[in-house]
Order: structure tokens, then sequence, then C-alpha cells
């Protein structure tokens, strides 16, 4: 199964990535498989990324604000991927759009991929009030948590804001965090729900270090968040395009760990 796969997501799409890690990872794998499927696809962010580390980047387009939807149109002209940014930032990261002017660039025959919050580098976060930013028109809204976070303590080595990570799971600073724990950020209103535009579906994306075990408490956490109303909890290594499993809302069961 891949990624596009599991997450339901084609020509007319607009997925927005959020959360703790495996944001980076997910977009530019996604728009490799759809260049894979002779599918258009557009990379941008309304945050701020990185270059992907070990994935291949679709060439760069730099559009000056305003212009994002016409010089889209203009780079996927002959189809497949471009990674489209406003300039450059600090450290190399490149800089997106507005979340109004990435709405425009939805189109039926092309698919949009949306870094749309950051995490400093950490595997889980909670987000502040000013985060997620999230386009409008996004319909895939993909909550990332890195599970290299279950069972490690519960401070800035691991989770970007766990002073509010703490309150809404209920933790003290510095305690292991529990798959619960993570699954009541993650369910929180303003945790993983946060700013999901209506309609949009809500999926999450449980990103495993290469040679993921099957471990209990990530498929535990995978059927907390299905059971919670996520549509799907996906567990997968983003950046090598592997999936373990898929537990859907609904149809809670531990997912099986296998990839294709």
């Amino acid at each position: 199964m891949s990624l596009l796969e599991a997450f339901g997501a084609g020509p007319g799409s607009m997925v927005a990535a959020v959360g703790g890690g495996g944001k980076t990872s997910l977009v530019f794998r996604l728009a490799f498989e759809a260049q894979e499927r002779g599918i258009p696809a557009a990379v941008t962010t309304t945050v701020k990324f990185t270059r992907p580390a070990g994935l291949p980047m679709p060439p760069l387009a730099a559009a000056e604000p305003g212009g994002a939807a016409e010089r889209c149109a203009a780079a996927l002209a002959a189809g497949g991927a471009v990674t489209l940014v406003s300039g450059e930032g600090d450290r190399g990261r490149l800089l997106g759009f507005a979340p109004g002017e990435v709405d425009r660039l939805r189109e039926p025959g092309r698919i949009v991929l949306v870094e749309a919050d950051g995490s400093a580098h950490r595997p889980f976060k909670a987000p502040a009030a000013h985060e997620p930013v999230i386009p409008g028109a996004a319909t895939h809204v993909v909550v990332c948590a890195g599970l290299q976070a279950l069972g490690r303590p519960l401070d800035e080595r691991w989770v970007h804001r766990p002073e509010l990570a703490a309150r809404l799971c209920g933790l003290q600073p510095g305690q292991p965090l529990t798959a619960e724990a993570m699954a009541a950020v993650l369910l929180h209103p303003e945790g993983g729900r946060k700013g999901v535009p209506p309609g949009a579906r809500l999926l999450a994306l449980l990103n495993a270090p290469a040679g993921f075990d099957g471990s209990r408490d990530a498929v535990r956490l995978a059927d907390a968040l299905a059971a919670g109303g996520f549509e799907a909890a996906v567990i997968a290594t983003a950046h090598l395009g592997i999936v373990y499993g898929v537990t859907r809302h609904g149809m809670v069961s531990a997912p099986a760990a296998h990839h294709g």
C-alpha cells in the first residue's frame, strides 16, 4: 500500500501536514508517488520548510506573493511536480505563502501538498496560539507524530512546546510520554484537532523509524486515534514510503506490520 492510498489522496486533493515528526518527508514522498502515477503535484508551505534529506525534491519554482497560482500552473503545464516557494530564509529554509494564496492552488487535476506547521525538529508537539496554519481549501489534514517520542520524557528534547502538551494530556513535565498521553494531545480540540477546516478529512501519520517492529504502544496509539474520531491512523516510515498498517475509524484493530 502506498501513502497516497493509505490517506485516500489523489487528483483534486489538498493535503496539509501538521504536528510533529514526518511532515516534510510526507509531503515530498506523496509528491514522488503522485509523479509516478502521472498526477501533477505541487509542494508548498504556509510556514517554512527545509529541503528533504534523502528524498527527491521536485524542481524549485519561485513566485512573488500574489503570483503563486500562475507560477504553479506554468510549472505544471507539462505535468510532473514542482516545489513552489516565495524565497529562501535563514538556515536555508524555504518560504511559502499565506493560506489564502495556497487555497487558490487547488484544482481538480492536481494534488497540492502543504507543510502547514513547524515543530523545531521534535517528533511530537502541541500547537501554540498561532498554529497550525492550515489552508481553508485543505481536503485532508494529516496530523504527524514521531513514534520515537513514545516512552521518552515530556521535555524539550522530544516535544515542541512541552508545557502546552503537558496541559493537554495531564502529565507533569519530564514524565514518560505514554500512548494514552500522546493520544490525549492529538485528540484534543487545542491539540491535533486544532484548525482543521470544516469538511476536511482528519488523519494521522504515526511516523516510525526505519525497521519498525510493530510495537504494542504504537498500535495502542493508532487504535485510540481511530476510536476517537480520526478517519485513519497510518503507521509508516514516511521518508521510505513504507506503510506498516492502517487503523480506520469504526474498524479499530491492530495494524499489521507489513509494507507494500
